[in-house]
Formats: structure tokens, sequence, C-alpha cells
């Protein structure tokens, strides 16, 4: 398809009436953008008062996860962090626009990198690497590690990108991490990313969810099983690569930190849960420090097994 026949698709898009209360709210957060990012994290804060106020299944499962997670937490103590946690939700709605719409310099000035010296050192085997991330509320600002005004001279970098139904959002998510990273793959093009990594590039990779298949390990996570997928250990199996753990973390100042861990060793690769379980333990000890920024409204813990799904 060459650019005029796409200019056409997306006009076509555009004139759809399913899609018209999608192109409103687009607009207007490309408004609120043109405030200062502060005032855009405020206006989040609000939102997200809002959205706990409102009864909903997310709430629910939120409160499921926390109340199974943070059993050492008082009756008021996991209220409040529930709350917390949808405040979190509501300024994350609005990062996804300040990483599509805000210039470079303005998200360099709030935006810093710690253990970028482990990334550099995995780098320096000669290998592919992959950062291996998680669902945050503040997703968007970890890919902002591919911009060359946060962290300069890194390989080049491929992201993960999940396919939704609506053209537009697709569209304004794409958009929005290709500002950040070169190239974007679905969970489904598993040859792209072993080349990517073949080819000694950067693969940002965030496998936490859910996963109910016939090939799903059970990890420990807040001593609660979790299915999850073993995608990752068959990366290194093929390609010899490195994975850091690799998370954000948004300080009260409202700036942005962007946490490389050390390298997982490999030698468990063959062992896919043991494997895993190196990954999730750094993963656990930095939700611990900012437990209302996970994205708690996921049904981590679903289960094939009726028995064991806390959300029936």
């Amino acid at each position: 398809m060459n650019n005029s026949d796409q200019k056409k698709v997306i006009i076509s898009d555009y004139l759809k009436p399913r899609n018209w209360l999608v192109l409103v709210c687009l607009l207007i957060a490309r408004i609120i953008t043109l405030l200062p990012i502060h005032a855009i994290q405020s206006l989040g804060k609000i939102i997200g008062i809002i959205l706990h106020s409102i009864p909903s299944s997310r709430k629910n499962i939120a409160k499921k996860n926390i109340d199974l997670c943070f059993t050492e937490l008082s009756n008021d103590e996991r209220k409040k962090l529930l709350k917390n946690h949808f405040i979190s939700l509501g300024i994350g709605f609005f990062e996804v626009c300040i990483a599509r719409w805000k210039s470079d310099k303005a998200i360099a000035k709030i935006t810093q990198v710690e253990g970028l010296e482990l990334l550099q050192e995995a780098i320096n085997k000669g290998r592919g690497v992959v950062l291996m991330s998680a669902h945050f509320t503040m997703l968007e600002i970890s890919a902002f590690i591919g911009r060359e005004s946060i962290a300069p001279g890194l390989p080049k970098m491929v992201g993960m990108y999940r396919v939704g139904s609506n053209s537009l959002i697709n569209r304004f998510f794409r958009e929005a991490r290709l500002k950040s990273v070169d190239s974007l793959v679905t969970k489904f093009e598993v040859k792209s990313l072993i080349k990517a990594l073949k080819e000694k590039k950067i693969v940002w990779y965030a496998s936490d969810q859910n996963f109910i298949g016939k090939n799903a390990v059970n990890i420990n996570f807040f001593e609660q099983e979790a299915p999850t997928t073993p995608a990752i250990s068959r990366f290194v199996e093929m390609t010899e690569c490195s994975v850091l753990p690799y998370f954000p973390k948004r300080l009260s100042d409202g700036s942005y930190s962007l946490c490389i861990y050390p390298e997982i060793s490999n030698k468990d690769c063959t062992n896919p849960e043991n494997f895993l379980q190196q990954f999730y333990r750094h993963l656990e000890s930095h939700i611990i420090e900012n437990k209302e920024q996970y994205y708690w409204v996921h049904r981590r813990f679903k289960n094939q097994d009726p028995l064991k799904n806390p959300y029936i």
C-alpha cells in the first residue's frame, strides 16, 4: 500500500460514525497535552479519583488482587492502596498522550535511567538483549529508554504491540510507541523477535500477564500461583541473549525513573519455571516499593481450574 492509499484509509477511519467518539476524545487529549506535564498529571489524578468512585468489574478485580497480594496490610491500608492505584491509572491514561505528543526535550527533563551501565555491559557481550518489563500504570513511559535523548548510543530497539479492535486507538498507541522504538511486533511474530535478537538488537518485552495454555508454567508471585508464558526462556535458548529486568516508576515529584536490574542468570533457561522465578523476584521487590503503580486491574491469577480461580 502506497502513502496515498494509506492516507485514504486513515481518512475513511475518521469518517466512520463508530469512531467519532474516539476521535473527539483524542482531540481533547491533544489539547490537554499542550499543558505542562505536571498539570497533565494533576488532571490524571482527578480522573483517577472519579474512576475509583464508580463501581466496576475492574475495580473488583483490583481489590481482589490487592487483598491476595498484601495480606499483611490492614483493611484501611488496602482501601487506600486501591484508591491510590486508580489515581495512578488516571495519570497513566494521560502519560500515553505525553509519550505521543510531548517533545523529547520535555521528556528528557523529567526522566532518568538507573542501572544504564548494566545494560551497557550486556550490550558489550555482543549478543541481543531483552529488557524484560511488566505492566505498570505508566507502561508507555518504559519505552522512553529507546529515545536518544534519554539513553544515547543504544542499539536499535524493538517493542511489543498488542492489536486492539479499534483502528484509531491502534494507530494512536503505535505512533506513541514508535516515538521511542524503531519497530513494533506482536506476540504472534516470534520469528521477528528471534531475528531481532540474533541481529543484536534490544527487545522491550513484557510477559507478566496471565497466560493459560498447554505450555504455561506456574510462578510464585506474591505467594499466589501465576500461570505464565515460558517464551522468554526459549528466546534465551535459541539466541543466547541477555535478559535484564526493567521497570519504570513515577517519583513523588512527577518525574520518572527507568530502573534496570542485574542480568538474570541463563543457567536455568532450560527450566522455564526456575528462570522466570528470578525475574519475578525482582518484579515483586519493585512492586513492594511502588505498590499503587502496578497494573492491578488485570486477572493475573486466573486459572483454568475453577477451584483455583479467585475471580469466580
